[in-house]
């Protein structure tokens, strides 16, 4: 069978019985590992119940190219984010910051199909509807809001060590080529930043010094890059 086609017997059908076979030991797995890491209050019930939604939502948003195999490392990406959405959605005083983390990269995710090309920061705010200054202190607030962070990264975290299982490692892998190659999209500053900070274990002063702007402009560099990786791997 094609991978043109198995995307399309994928996306066009809800979970059938040899589906939910095949991924309930996965998705059970994932639920119980991040279970243990959460406060007891939290319902593993519900846990595996969004597990089974990232699951759909894999199924209908796999690219057409992708393998078996691919679309497996896939899937598991898109069950952990779906039950880390749940957990950052039991935290009501973060809801607004994480609706305005949302709608900034549905903006840049707009744009970037429409230019074809990474958008600028000024087309980013009139997308927006806002001026630069604004989006600047939108992102500023994002900051704050620890909105700058890339979910993959807790991801990896989380797989990482002894015990990771075949599948979570193909996963992983899978991931970090995306965002590896997502990196490369990034205007040149933004990803001077990431890799400062990142590989260099600069400080946020530090890499102000460098680039001669200051500490909150850092910030505000730094949470942008976040929301545009976010775009192209298309996590919102």
């Amino acid at each position: 069978m094609s991978a043109a086609l198995a995307h399309e017997e994928r996306a066009a059908r809800v979970l059938s019985p040899q589906d939910y076979k095949r991924f309930l030991p996965i998705v059970r797995r994932t639920a119980m590992r991040l279970a243990r890491k959460v406060p007891s209050t939290v319902n593993i019930a519900d846990l595996i119940g969004y597990a089974w939604i990232g699951l759909v939502e894999a199924f209908a948003r796999a690219a057409p190219e992708m393998d078996e195999q691919e679309f497996e490392a896939y899937a598991l990406y898109r069950i952990r984010g779906a039950m880390l959405d749940h957990l950052r959605s039991l935290d009501t005083h973060s809801r607004q910051s994480r609706a305005t983390s949302r709608k900034v990269t549905r903006a840049i995710t707009v744009l970037t199909k429409q230019l074809g090309r990474a958008p600028e920061e000024g087309e980013i705010a009139r997308e927006l509807g806002c001026t630069v200054e604004q989006y600047r202190t939108t992102l500023s607030a994002l900051d704050r809001a620890g909105m700058n962070r890339l979910e993959m990264i807790d991801i990896d975290a989380e797989v990482a060590g002894t015990g990771e299982l075949p599948e979570e490692a193909a996963g992983r892998r899978e991931i970090q080529e995306v965002v590896t190659a997502a990196i490369e999209k990034l205007p040149e500053r933004l990803r001077q930043v990431l890799h400062l900070y990142y590989a260099e274990d600069c400080t946020l002063r530090e890499i102000g010094a460098i680039l001669e702007v200051s500490e909150s402009r850092v910030c505000q560099l730094h949470t942008e890059a976040v929301h545009r990786l976010r775009a192209a791997i298309g996590r919102e």
